[in-house]
This record gives structure tokens, sequence and C-alpha cells, in this order.
């Protein structure tokens, strides 16, 4: 047995490792994500530091005082996941640690958890004041909610 044998193990860990990693990072992040909003809402204006802001329970109402409802996935959803790392460009577990917060403290409450993407489209369109994420091949009824591809946001 040369040293040659010993190491050949180690290489083919690292290397599954390394694959696997990959493949998790770019299966989550393949999805484009479209923000979706009620058709109340004036979407215009909405920039990474604003959403940031809504969707940390910060902001609680629009420039009109409508109050912002805001409805999200569950944690692992792997939408929920790619919405926090590319939109809003913070990890999943930040967002749920300023939801604690903000919920402990009294000072707000929590998001609306949804089950799937099709109750979470469903409810953002008919609650005024609502927002939410679905996959960006969805279609959109400009008449019930507006949708924009936050591609373009400004920091």
């Amino acid at each position: 047995m040369g040293i040659g044998s010993l190491n050949r193990p180690r290489w083919l860990v690292a290397t599954l490792l390394l694959w696997s990693f990959l493949a998790c990072n770019f299966s989550s992040a393949g999805t484009p994500v479209t923000l979706i909003a009620h058709e109340s809402v004036n979407v215009d204006k909405l920039n990474t530091s604003t959403l940031r802001a809504i969707f940390s329970l910060r902001k609680r109402s629009w420039e009109n005082q409508t109050p912002i409802k805001v409805f999200v996935l569950p944690d692992n959803h792997p939408l929920h996941k790619n919405f926090c790392k590319t939109v809003l460009k913070i990890y999943p577990y930040v967002l749920r640690d300023q939801w604690d917060r903000v919920i402990f403290s009294g000072v707000g409450t929590p998001p609306t958890t949804v089950k799937d993407i099709e109750e979470l489209r469903r409810l953002v369109t008919s609650t005024p004041g609502a927002i939410g994420y679905a996959p960006g091949e969805l279609s959109v009824n400009k008449q019930q909610y507006y949708a924009i591809v936050p591609t373009g946001l400004q920091p």
C-alpha cells in the first residue's frame, strides 16, 4: 500500500463534497424570483433597502398609510431561500432572526407564512397592501397584481 492509495479516498471525498455544495447552491439560485404586490400598492420606487425594511417588518405601511401585509413561503422553501439571497441580499436565517426580534419585542406581527406559491399569489391578489414573491415564470395578470423583476433594483 503506497501513499497515493491513502490520499485517493480523501481526494474523492473532497471532490464529492465540492460537487454537492455546488449542486445545492445552483439548484436554489436557478429559479428567478418575481416580486408581487396587490394592485393598490405602488411598487415603482422599491429598492433593495426598502424591500429589506418591508420584509424585516421595520416598514409597516405604504406611503398612502395602507398597512403592509407580508406573505412568505416557509423558511426551508427553495424559493424563499433564493429570494432572501438574491433580492434581499441576506441569508434566510438572518431574516428569521430579524422577525423574531420584532415579534418577541412586541412591536410587530409576523409575516403570514403560506404553504405554497398558489396560496401566496391568491392571498396577495386579494389583500390590500400585500406584498410577496413568486417564481419568475409565473404568468402575470396586471389587473390583479403588479409584478416586478427585482434584478434591476438599486441598493
